[in-house]
């Protein structure tokens, strides 16, 4: 059963067998932001009329997000460079339970396995005889760097009939064991069935969906992985060889401390920040030796320009490196970085933004022309006003969960380069089916204490995770007081119940030194290689930055009498659906509608913390004091 696959990794000891500390798969806030923007732009509709003419070819390494819509007629399936495990060229598409936005099938049942995902072709013109010898070949993996399929789900290849209509299966995976590499299929396409103009193939998966009491764990499941799909005529079944070399891997990060760090900090800092060289990783797919060229330019791109660097950005290029790569290599290539990221053209910015373009040099041989895409990769890197460790992907979910964890805290450490400001903090929280982890939470600043977190700094209560379809799916959530930070610090939550919260977790950058957690009074380093999408912010407050989802207070809120003694009345120009009260060790000890009397005389005397609250807004905590 599943997806407790939350890889149910330490059992605390001294609280209870049931807490522990839990890493699940996840929703997708890349894909989330991105179809946000895709589908306004474009629609979801994909014209179908067009026919295509072999050869048929795709190894998504031309694709962003969604498939290539010259060849794809869906877009359902998810284009990435995280999800496959030892890719066979650089990007792959994922079919698992999330749709088109990233997030879980609302429709698919517990415990049950059904279809989720399609991966459609366009029509093509099979309008060939059976001595054409056509064959479809492709790579597949089962899990990756995902999660892994059951027995009882499977990936499936159909073909489409033109003369009846129908889609027939002609080759299917089951799950069960995880593939650390891909493996290649060749199926003859020959009956007459499909030699027809308006043939069409396509792949689906069967997922289940973990029938967990836990809401809070519900989330993505199932990943299968497709890579370097090929239908052509004048093949056979031992057509196996691909006639190319290809990146496997993005260059970069190029910081040593972080992926992104506010441009100021990195200006104090100086040049040791940055890495002193740049990785080239990729692979001679051919049975012969070839010569590779390697070379990479840096883009000083400001902020209006287009994402296609303009010559005018064009800022440093280093070439002229060639190695012999034997038949099958992969081969990865450090080579000297000799650019430090020019501050001239940002004297006077708060942020900044590069591009890097690395690529392979072969040959002109027509018969790689088709797979020239994969020979050249981009990392961006930015600089904006927070610390990152994480790449803006979450391939997983990260939580305190179980019996006896209520108040558990969790921290992240944090070494800022220089004395500044900081205001609040960006978070990105999965989304679950029925928003099972909307639970609240005291968002906590703590020093440092000998490399754990020491004393609190500033705690805002009345906190819940919130969602948004920008910036990869983080929210702004400020702090109450802007506080000064000159050293190490931890910034995080304390829990209010046992449901774990569900953080994005990174799991291709790992900053797990850093992640500590408290269930039973002692600090606690994680074990799970990963990076929490946890982003403090520095230098100046969020307002200024209109693009980005803030978690919005309303300030406009009067509770009187205070001190109270049997009942408290409360006035706001804004409506709420609900109140929380709180006792001054942050427990909820009541929580009722949206009531403008509350009766308090159940409540011992003493000092409380009320907040209304709404789906679209939070209120100000205000403090009250009782007394009779």
């Amino acid at each position: 059963m599943k997806k407790i696959v939350a890889i149910l990794i330490l059992a605390i000891c001294c609280v209870s067998l049931y807490s522990q500390e839990v890493v699940i798969d996840c929703g997708n806030p890349a894909l989330s932001d991105y179809s946000a923007r895709y589908f306004e732009k474009y629609g979801f509709k994909v014209a179908t009329s067009d026919t295509l003419e072999l050869p048929f070819f795709d190894d998504f390494s031309a694709s962003y997000m969604y498939p290539d819509s010259s060849k794809w007629s869906d877009k359902y399936a998810f284009i990435n460079s995280s999800c496959g495990k030892n890719p066979i060229s650089i990007g792959v598409a994922t079919l698992d339970a999330l749709n088109e936005y990233g997030n879980v099938y609302p429709t698919l049942p517990f415990g049950m396995s059904d279809v989720s995902d399609f991966l459609t072709s366009k029509p093509i013109n099979l309008q060939r005889n059976a001595s054409d010898s056509i064959y479809l070949s492709f790579f597949y993996q089962c899990g990756g760097n995902g999660d892994v399929p059951e027995f009882r789900d499977s990936l499936v290849l159909q073909f489409y009939s033109v003369a009846d209509d129908e889609w027939r299966s002609v080759w299917k995976a089951a799950g069960g064991a995880v593939m650390d590499n891909f493996k290649q299929v060749l199926v003859p396409v020959a009956d007459t069935l499909w030699l027809k103009k308006g043939f069409r193939f396509r792949f689906l998966n069967y997922v289940s969906i973990s029938s967990n009491y836990e809401p809070s764990w519900q989330s993505n499941v199932d990943q299968w992985n497709l890579d370097f799909i090929i239908l052509d005529a004048n093949r056979n079944c031992n057509d196996t060889i691909i006639e190319d070399v290809a990146m496997i891997k993005n260059v970069g990060p190029f910081l040593k401390d972080y992926r992104q760090v506010p441009w100021s900090h990195f200006l104090h800092k100086g040049r040791e920040a940055v890495h002193d060289s740049i990785t080239f990783a990729y692979a001679n797919l051919q049975n012969a030796t070839h010569n590779i060229n390697r070379q990479y330019d840096v883009y000083d791109k400001d902020e209006t320009s287009s994402l296609i660097p303009a010559s005018t950005y064009f800022a440093y290029h280093c070439g002229d490196d060639s190695e012999n790569a034997a038949a099958n290599e992969e081969i990865t290539y450090t080579k000297k970085f000799c650019y430090f990221f020019n501050e001239e053209s940002y004297q006077t910015e708060d942020s900044a933004k590069f591009l890097i373009r690395a690529n392979l040099k072969t040959d002109v041989a027509q018969v790689r022309d088709y797979y020239r895409w994969n020979d050249t990769v981009r990392y961006y890197q930015d600089f904006k006003n927070y610390y990152a460790y994480d790449d803006g992907t979450a391939e997983k979910g990260y939580g305190i969960s179980g019996q006896g964890t209520a108040n558990a805290s969790l921290a992240y450490k944090f070494e800022p380069y220089m004395t500044d400001t900081l205001y609040g903090v960006y978070i990105y929280f999965n989304r679950t089916q029925g928003d099972g982890n909307v639970k609240y939470f005291y968002l906590t600043v703590w020093d440092d204490n000998n490399g754990i977190p020491g004393d609190t700094i500033v705690s805002r209560m009345g906190v819940r995770p919130a969602f948004s379809n920008k910036i990869n799916g983080y929210v702004y959530y400020p702090l109450d007081t802007a506080v000064v930070i000159s050293g190490p610090f931890y910034v995080g939550w304390i829990k209010t119940t046992n449901d774990m919260l569900n953080c994005g977790f990174d799991t291709e950058n790992d900053a797990h030194d850093k992640i500590f957690y408290n269930v039973s009074g002692t600090w606690q380093n994680s074990i799970n290689p990963g990076a929490l999408m946890i982003r403090p912010v520095f230098g100046y407050e969020l307002r200024q930055d209109a693009s980005v989802p803030m978690e919005h207070i309303v300030p406009q809120c009067s509770i009187y009498p205070n001190p109270a003694s049997t009942e408290i009345n409360i006035e706001s120009e804004t409506d709420f659906s609900g109140v929380m009260i709180y006792d001054n060790l942050g427990r909820v000890v009541m929580q009722l509608g949206h009531e403008r009397v509350i009766n308090v005389s159940g409540l011992p005397e003493g000092a409380y913390f009320v907040r209304p609250y709404s789906e679209t807004n939070v209120f100000e905590t205000v403090k009250i004091l009782i007394m009779r």
